[in-house]
């Protein structure tokens, strides 16, 4: 994990700053501050209306008793990719679009699933349910807990 942060934290920052730099060389500086404003607009309005597209599909899938799994996965993962797109950088742009287009994200979807799937069979994922043992029933009217709908999940590393 501490090796992932690294990573993170130091040696992509230094790969987008050399990235910016060769490309402002190449673009020129302007042009390079445009392309990172731009991306940063067209990133944010693609974000927004994929975001609300999926709630919408949310609200459907509830509406009719169905468990939005899949949805629920891309609203994180174009929250994310928002959040790339705002981040100065062409790497980070380019995962930002994967994870906010409709066609790439179904990869993203496919690997959050057999992640989950995966650490569940390993135990290192576990899922509890603090009402009834349902947690999309109707709580019961002898409950007096506000929060008995909640779903709890505790990760643990092995």
């Amino acid at each position: 994990m501490f090796g992932i942060l690294v990573l993170m934290f130091t040696l992509i920052p230094a790969l987008e700053i050399y990235l910016l730099f060769k490309l402002g060389s190449f673009f020129g500086f302007f042009n390079t501050i445009l392309i990172i404003i731009t991306t940063g607009i067209v990133g944010a309005a693609l974000a927004k209306s994929q975001g609300l597209a999926i709630l919408n599909k949310i609200q459907t899938d509830l509406s009719t008793n169905k468990i939005p799994t899949n949805e629920i996965i891309s609203g994180f993962l174009v929250f994310g990719g928002g959040l790339l797109l705002l981040t100065p950088g062409f790497l980070t742009d380019i995962l930002g679009f994967s994870m906010i287009f409709p066609v790439t994200r179904l990869l993203y979807i496919e690997i959050a699933k057999k992640m989950f799937a995966k650490g569940i069979a390993s135990g290192n994922i576990k899922f509890y349910s603090a009402g009834s043992g349902n947690p999309f029933s109707k709580p019961s009217s002898n409950h007096t807990r506000a929060f008995d709908d909640a779903i709890e999940a505790d990760f643990e590393r092995k």
